[in-house]
Parts: structure tokens; sequence; C-alpha cells
């Protein structure tokens, strides 16, 4: 059986990022089993590879093979000890009582620290650890999610893809939209991705995407988002009076513009849910409907689980969180979906075959729109008995490409 070194996020703020992970890595282990597979975050001691220096460089995909071939040289030219370990840890998701908000300060405090003095080393010694479970691999996955973006984060990670196949361990990226704006990231991409062996993403606008970059589509499948496993298999749903309620500071939000819809929630006599899988990055706007409407909150949340039960036990949900989009459709909750980043809810709804569509809310008017969305839902315009109990099976089923696809290349 093929050794996979899978990459994915370990810790997190973000509820969906931990179900998605944890999910992942659950299908992996299905595929491959736990003695197969090593689990490993961002990496680590590769913080002297920036984005500032690839930008102003006349030939950027040069200067990165550059870097590659210099984390390549000095890896194989030292003491390396290749040896693949098995670990299959669970994500820990990291809340306002978490010892890591706590120290959160000191940490930014030294981070330019840390970053001046990485960069007297080609890689510290905690990054030739990880180069030898890599290179003792047969494949290196990367699970990058919201990760695949124009950031220092994605570039260190195509860094390593990048040494990876230097090595002669085969490359693939799973479970991600692909959100890539720069000319110069387009470039790393066909650089990096169009020599990977596997490449599984969550929609069209990706696939489409990758393949402007010069990526061969024959290397690309279309899966969705592991996130769609979040829920227990699901009871009988109860007639529930909640609704869950959320929006995001990336949208066109003011706590005026949405009164509208909160009005309409408690004329047709709901309860109202502040709901968000992103805690902190929603805290004030949490606040501030809380303190102006009188929204409820479900407390401190500990695990997607946990959110998962909470929002099965909603009559639908308006939000323009992705996954807590895609985490109440896990639960059999209707959604009405609005967009907050960019396409990428766009994209995984349109992927799960989902008949509500997606709000934009970076236009004007889009509240008028939500409420002719809740007019429908509330009227049972849509056929969600159908959806959840032949169309999201299949789903679920599907998310297993994300693996099973890796396994196809050996």
């Amino acid at each position: 059986m093929p050794k996979v070194f899978l990459v994915t996020k370990l810790n997190t703020t973000n509820i969906g990022n931990q179900a998605l992970s944890n999910e992942i890595i659950n299908v992996f282990k299905n595929e491959f089993g736990d003695e197969n597979i090593h689990v490993g975050g961002r990496p680590v001691g590769l913080l002297n590879y920036d984005f500032p220096k690839i930008k102003v460089s006349e030939d950027p995909v040069a200067l990165f093979e550059s870097w590659a071939e210099k984390v390549y040289k000095k890896y194989i030219s030292s003491d390396k000890k290749e040896k693949f370990i098995p670990s299959v840890p669970q994500i820990k998701l990291v809340t306002e009582e978490s010892s890591e908000m706590k120290t959160e300060g000191v940490k930014k405090l030294l981070r330019p620290l840390k970053k001046k003095l990485s960069k007297v080393f080609v890689y510290d010694k905690s990054y030739r650890n990880r180069l030898n479970i890599i290179a003792a691999s047969d494949v290196i996955v990367y699970s990058g999610a919201g990760e695949v973006v124009d950031t220092n984060v994605f570039l260190r990670q195509l860094l390593e893809l990048r040494v990876a196949q230097k090595l002669g361990v085969k490359t693939a990226a799973v479970n991600q939209s692909v959100v890539i704006s720069s000319d110069v990231y387009k470039k790393l991409l066909h650089h990096v991705y169009g020599k990977m062996d596997k490449i599984v993403v969550r929609g069209d606008v990706s696939k489409k995407l990758l393949e402007s970059c010069g990526v061969d589509s024959r290397k690309i499948t279309l899966a969705p988002d592991t996130a769609i496993l979040s829920a227990e298999e699901k009871k009988e749903k109860k007639i529930s009076s909640r609704v869950g309620l959320n929006f995001t500071p990336g949208i066109k939000y003011s706590a005026d513009l949405v009164e509208p819809i909160i009005n309409k929630l408690n004329m047709l006599g709901h309860e109202i849910y502040f709901i968000t899988n992103e805690p902190i990055g929603d805290l004030n706007i949490q606040k501030e409907l809380m303190e102006k409407y009188s929204l409820k909150s479900f407390g401190l949340i500990k695990s997607y689980k946990n959110y998962s039960e909470d929002l099965s036990g909603l009559k639908y949900i308006i939000s323009a969180r992705l996954h807590t989009n895609i985490i109440a459709l896990s639960a059999q909750t209707p959604v009405i979906a609005i967009e907050g980043n960019k396409f990428k809810t766009s994209e995984l709804m349109q992927q799960l075959n989902y008949p509500v569509p997606v709000i934009n809310a970076y236009e004007d008017g889009w509240v008028g729109k939500v409420l002719n969305e809740i007019d429908k839902i509330e009227n049972s315009e849509y056929d969600f008995k159908s959806y959840f109990e032949k169309i999201l099976p299949q789903l679920k089923l599907a998310v297993r490409k994300n693996a099973g696809e890796i396994k196809g290349i050996f």
C-alpha cells in the first residue's frame, strides 16, 4: 500500500476547517489505512521564502525554482534519515478560551524576529525532519481548502511540493478551490501543479482556472468538499421554529441593511440564532446583531460535530459562511446561501446540485433576493425531501474520490 504524506491544517479557529480536515483524514484512512498515512500541518522552517521577493523578480519562476533547488540540494547532501512515520492526529479547534489564543499576542511580537533569524538558514532542523518523512513517502497530498490564494502560506506550500517532485515523490492536490488572481501565481501554478500526478477540486471554476494556467485537464477531477460528511446519520427532522443567520465582514453588510431580513423572520414567528463556523472572525457582527435585534446564540462550540448538531435543529439557515452552508446541508437543514468569498460558495453549491440559487452579497439589492428566497422556502417551493434523501447520499459517496483518485495513480 502506498505511503501518504497528507498536508492539512492541524490547528484552526475555523470550525469548517476542522470539519474538512478531520473528514479528509477519515477518507484517506478508509482508503489507505492508518499505518500508511502521516498527516502534517503547514510547512514550517521556510520563512525565508516569501512573495515580495518573487514579485520584484524579472523571472519569478526561475527564482522559485532556484529556491527549490537550494532546499533539495541541502537535503540530499545532509545527514538525512528517510523514514516514514505514521501519524493521524485529530484537528484541534482553537477557541477564545484556548491557550493558543492567550499567547497569540506574544507570538505576534516574536514573528518578525523569527523571520529575520530564519534568513540565515536554507531551512531549519524541524523542516529537515519533515523532509525525512516526505522523502520516505510515495506521495504528498495537499488538502489546501481555502489556502490556494495569493499568499505566502500557499507560496511555501508550492515550494514544498516542488521539492518533493525533485525528490521523486508523487504530488497531488485535493479538496480545494483555486482562487488565484495574479499572473505571478498563475505561472507558479503551471510550474508546480502542471507537474502533479492528480488534482481534485471542488468545482468547475477552479478546474477552468487551472486549465487556463496550462494544467492538463486530464489530471483534474471534481469531487465535493469533505465537510459534507460532517453530520452523523440523520434521524427524522423535527419541525422547528428556529432559523440560523450569518453575515460576515467581507460582504456588503450593515446592521441597518439586513434589518428587513430580521423583521421578516420575526414576523414569521421564528427564533433567530446567530451562527458561524468562524466565531472569532464574526464576533463583532454577532455582538452587534445580538444587542440590536436580540438574536440568540448557541454559545461556545467545541467541535464541528457539536456545530452540526446545532444546525440540524434549525428549520433553515441564511448564511454567508461557506462551511456553515456545507455543514448545514450535511445535517439536512435547508440553506439560503450568500456568496461570501468571490466564487467559492457558488462553485461548491453548483457541484452539490443544490436547488436554491446562491445570492451575491457584493451587489446592491441582495437583501431583497434573500427575502424572496425566504418566501419560497416558507411556501415549500423547493423539494428538499428529495434533495436530502436522493441527491445528498450520492454526494457523500462522491467525496471518496478525494482519496480514490490518488490511489489510482499507483
